[in-house]
């Protein structure tokens, strides 16, 4: 029986567009839009951002000397930010509907600004009952070490918990420890899987 149901947020629960963020850097450098995707957006850098191993001050700052730049934390902010579009993908009401039944916890690799960006602006983050996210355990999927502190987290056993993220090798990850597991698609398919497992 599923006693708890765990969201990844980015492509489930929220929409992102990275080339956004790296258009509005790249205009704020003036340096070419590929350049600040590869070094700044999908870089080494933001991986050991992610995980927590840099500061979001130190983060910037290493932005900043690679691209000879002085974006100050709110300029900054809004430009890493401007990636997540304004509607979920799924909708509240699902969220809602789930947490009056289960306990819900996100599951994430995910960095501190844009965390911070989610939890300000996206209602529905208030149905969660708490956050497994990359930059607070310093590890990212699909390792089993951030699915079991999700488990511990959920007080209960791993068959007894449901994972959902659009990424296979993550749904693989979260079932070799004994989770259940749907590879998100759309939120039809997503309603539909969880109708068949009678938990809507």
């Amino acid at each position: 029986m599923i006693k708890t149901i765990i969201f990844d947020l980015g492509n489930v629960v929220v929409s992102f567009d990275h080339r956004k963020t790296s258009k509005r850097l790249a205009d704020a450098f003036k340096h070419a839009d590929d350049a600040v995707y590869e070094k700044a957006v999908a870089s080494e850098i933001v991986r050991e951002y992610n995980l927590g191993r840099l500061s979001t001050d130190e983060f910037i700052a290493a932005i900043n000397r690679e691209f000879g730049g002085q974006i100050g934390y709110e300029d900054f902010y809004a430009a890493w930010n401007c990636t997540f579009l304004p509607e979920p993908i799924i909708s509240e009401r699902l969220i809602e509907r789930l947490s009056e039944k289960y306990k819900l916890l996100v599951l994430s690799d995910t960095n501190e600004m844009h965390f911070d960006f989610i939890r300000e602006n996206y209602s529905m983050m208030k149905y969660f009952d708490d956050f497994v996210v990359s930059h607070k355990v310093n590890v990212v999927k699909p390792s089993a070490e951030i699915f079991q502190k999700a488990v511990e987290l959920a007080e209960c056993q791993p068959e007894e918990c449901l994972f959902i993220d659009d990424l296979a090798a993550n749904v693989d990850g979260a079932q070799k420890i004994g989770l259940q597991a749907i590879q998100f698609v759309s939120p039809e398919q997503l309603e539909a899987d969880l109708k068949a497992r009678k938990l809507l």
